[in-house]
């Protein structure tokens, strides 16, 4: 069970949605509240050290604000009751990120998002991605409020190889905070095509292994594995997408990409990422660049 989730906030109206959402699973699994914001240190503030970076009148009135915002977070009735922690730190956000994950035993990263396309989303990338690609526990990652968080229906979008075994008893850590069907969901696209017969007994194969009980089974057939994920949540109107994802950086990302990052970017719904281990034979796995 989740002991502690951390919620990286910049104070944004987005991100207060993260914190709303956080606090009310905390209080159901009587979990710590850990909020981080990080103040983005500038490239050229490495030359020149982070103690003078620090003390620098922008980097101080910053520091002033977040503070200021931090406090005002005690002031919402929804943490009344709650066991929260509060850290303010100078550094690149998701490296930061992934620091505190490991030093304080975070189960659970709630982060809100905006998403990115276009240019941005080419170039840059939003913050979730970043922090998708690069944690070491599962991120749920939402773009609205959610006053009635109430799961009943999950899509797990996957190849169902012997990687989504990892990924699987990740989320089975999680699963006492979601009383919810699960909709297995394989999309055969033209480029990773396969059996329909064959896919049906690697999916059935899982939930047997798994011992999946209220669960359903699902084929589907798309020109693109992110489009099918995001047009079959609709249909059932799923209340959370589950993706796996490898964590690419660097050149094999840009050649790869990932779907689970391009769903944070585009899907209306919440996002659950579990980040898994590369396989060594890439070649053998229906998603290569989730």
């Amino acid at each position: 069970m989740v002991k502690n989730i951390l919620v990286p906030t910049d104070f944004s109206k987005c991100s207060m949605y993260a914190v709303k959402l956080a606090a009310k699973i905390a209080r159901e699994v009587n979990a710590t509240l850990h909020f981080l914001h990080v103040i983005e240190v500038p490239v050229v503030a490495y030359d020149v050290g982070m103690v003078n970076f620090e003390s620098l009148p922008q980097a101080m009135f910053m520091r002033e604000l977040a503070d200021k915002n931090m406090i005002q977070l005690f002031e919402e009735g929804f943490l009344e009751g709650l066991n929260v922690k509060t850290t303010i730190e100078y550094d690149a956000i998701y490296k930061r990120i992934n620091q505190y994950v490991s030093k304080n035993d975070i189960g659970l990263i709630v982060m809100g998002s905006h998403g990115a396309s276009g240019i941005s989303e080419l170039v840059i990338g939003s913050n979730a991605e970043r922090v998708t690609r690069y944690a070491e526990c599962p991120v749920l990652t939402i773009k609205k409020e959610h006053n009635n968080f109430d799961v009943k229906n999950i899509v797990l979008a996957s190849n169902f190889y012997g990687e989504t075994d990892i990924m699987f008893k990740e989320y089975e850590k999680l699963k006492g905070l979601f009383n919810a069907k699960l909709h297995l969901l394989k999309v055969i696209t033209p480029a990773n095509f396969e059996a329909t017969s064959r896919s049906k007994n690697i999916i059935n194969d899982f939930v047997q292994k798994h011992k999946i009980e209220n669960c359903s089974v699902n084929i589907y057939n798309h020109e693109n594995a992110e489009e099918g994920i995001l047009e079959f949540s609709e249909e059932v109107k799923a209340d959370m997408i589950l993706i796996g994802t490898h964590g690419r950086t660097g050149l094999s990302h840009l050649i790869n990409g990932s779907i689970a990052e391009d769903l944070l970017n585009h899907a209306s719904r919440p996002v659950l990422s579990i980040k898994i281990d590369i396989p060594e034979n890439e070649h053998d796995v229906l998603f290569p660049e989730a």
